[in-house]
């Protein structure tokens, strides 16, 4: 998935903010990761079911690199992700 696809899909996600919206990304029909705008902010939430971890970003173009690193990798983890 391109950047630009992420950063589209982050900014509607951040656009519809006064609803509860979660986007996840499945692998063979199993759920991997979710990404969600916080209710009211433009804060990204991404949830790696791998590892367990949730990051939260302010920025909504380091959100699509976060992303597409584990989604290109698979293997970062996201507490180590500056």
């Amino acid at each position: 998935m391109s950047k630009e696809s992420l950063i589209k899909m982050l900014e509607t996600l951040c656009q519809y903010n006064d609803v509860e919206i979660t986007h996840t990304f499945s692998s063979n029909e199993q759920p991997v990761m979710t990404v969600r705008c916080l209710k009211l902010t433009r804060t990204i939430e991404i949830t790696n079911f791998k590892n367990n971890t949730v990051k939260l970003f302010d920025n909504i173009e380091e959100s699509a690199e976060a992303l597409q690193l584990l989604i290109n990798e698979n293997t970062i983890d996201l507490t180590s992700y500056s």
